[in-house]
This record gives C-alpha cells, sequence and structure tokens, in this order.
C-alpha cells in the first residue's frame, strides 16, 4: 500500500511537470488543475486504461457546460449542482454497465486510469472561456492528446510495474494508437478487435485487449452505429473467455 500510495502523491505532484506543463495552471475561478489520480489500486487483476478524464462543468454567467474543477476520481461516480440542475458523472456508470459488471467484476479488484492524467480542454471549452473573458491554460488542450499520451508513457509503466496486472483493457482507439505507435485514425480504429495480443511497455509486458470507447457504445440508438452491437455479440464473450483464462 505504502508503494501505491507513494506512486500516487508522484502522479499528483510531478506529472504536469514531466509531460511539459505549468503545474499551476488554473481554472476559470482560480481552481488549480491538478493530475487526477487512480483510486482503484487492485494489484495482479484486471487493468482498465482510459483516456483522459473529464472535469465538473457549471453554467456561469448564462453559459452552460464551463469546465471548473478536476473530477474527484478517474470513472468516479459524483453528482454536483452545476447552477442550473444536479449533473451526474457518466463514467463510472459507462464502465459498470459496459464491463465490470458483464464480467462479473468489482472495481476494487482492478486497476483504473487513464493515460493522460490531466482535463484537456476542447474548442467549446475554449470559446466559453473566451465569452467569458477567462484562458484556457497554455497546453491543456484536447488538440494535444497525442503528444502528451506519447509522453505519459513512462507514467504507464510506472503504474503497470506497481499493479502487475494479468491482463488490460484500454478504451477507444486513440488510446490503442498511441501504445501501438500507429498514427492514422483509420488504422487505430483496426487495432479495435476481440482479440488480444502483448504489449510492452518499458520492463513490463501484458496481454491487451482494444476495445471501444464506452462513449460510443452508449449511442445505442445510432443505427449507423456497429459498436454497441459488436461489444455484446463479440468483445464480452471475448473478455469473458480471457478473464478465465487470466483469472481476473
Amino acid at each position: 500500500m505504502k508503494e501505491i500510495q507513494k506512486l500516487q502523491q508522484d502522479i499528483y505532484h510531478n506529472y504536469a511537470k514531466r509531460v511539459g506543463l505549468d503545474p499551476e495552471a488554473v481554472y476559470l475561478h482560480g481552481t488549480i488543475l491538478r493530475p487526477v489520480v487512480p483510486l482503484d489500486t487492485g494489484k495482479k487483476g484486471l487493468f482498465i486504461l482510459g483516456a483522459y478524464p473529464s472535469a465538473r462543468f457549471a453554467l456561469i454567467d448564462g453559459i452552460s457546460d464551463v469546465p471548473t474543477a478536476d473530477n474527484l476520481g478517474l470513472f468516479e461516480s459524483e453528482r454536483w449542482f452545476d447552477g442550473c440542475r444536479v449533473r451526474q458523472q457518466p463514467s463510472a456508470q459507462e464502465l459498470e454497465e459496459l464491463f465490470l459488471e458483464p464480467l462479473s467484476l468489482q472495481r476494487s479488484t482492478c486497476w483504473i486510469t487513464d493515460l493522460v492524467k490531466i482535463f484537456l480542454f476542447k474548442q467549446g471549452h475554449i470559446e466559453r472561456y473566451k465569452k467569458l473573458n477567462a484562458v484556457v491554460p497554455s497546453g491543456y488542450l484536447r488538440e494535444d492528446f497525442s503528444e502528451l499520451a506519447k509522453k505519459s508513457l513512462f507514467w504507464l509503466e510506472k503504474e503497470l510495474e506497481a499493479a502487475q496486472p494479468v491482463f488490460m483493457i484500454t478504451l477507444g482507439a486513440e488510446v490503442a494508437g498511441v501504445l501501438r505507435g500507429i498514427h492514422s485514425k483509420t488504422a487505430q480504429i483496426k487495432l479495435l478487435k476481440p482479440e488480444y495480443s502483448t504489449l510492452t511497455c518499458g520492463s513490463v509486458s501484458v496481454p491487451v485487449m482494444h476495445c471501444a470507447h464506452p462513449g460510443i457504445l452508449m449511442r445505442r440508438n445510432d443505427p449507423k452505429n456497429p459498436w454497441p452491437s459488436k461489444h455484446c455479440h463479440e468483445f464480452l464473450p471475448a473478455l469473458e473467455k480471457a478473464r478465465k483464462e487470466f483469472c481476473f
């Protein structure tokens, strides 16, 4: 436990500087923007790797969905009042519904983390800040995900060393692409398939299955979206088979 706590502290205090970001960056009203560390740190089990954390959003001066603070944790269930309505972070429910519950897994037995540890501002967020006469922190941009993700492989190796997982799943084509060194979006999507292969990250090798992003999997009402059906009929059976084979 001390080893994991030390790693959490290391990520919290040193991640931003290590990947070339200002560690004192702030949100709109001065709330400091910190790396979101893994809270579910099960060892020798399933390692779940997402892209980057979301944030808490608020209604400010009539402008909705303004990023104002970090999430409390990665894929954590949390609720807050945004100035207009009660909001809920959907990622925890998505992870539970799409992966954990179908595989009869508890969060506490998994290591759950993101490749990039800090919230990244999309173009819409930038525009909202401009309307409020605020400036988005330099470098904390969604368009910089790939570059930040490559710089974050150092931290992924440290987490894998601590977690000692028997199996790993990644969420989303971009994450898979960074791990496999593939830049084309079309080629990245082709990495998403219901089979596993070995990934080597520094000194650690682990069998990995690259899965679709939960946000895409939740869009079940879109007839042009094949991923919910693929997940249900192809990926989950393959993951269940892997769970039995690798005992996670």
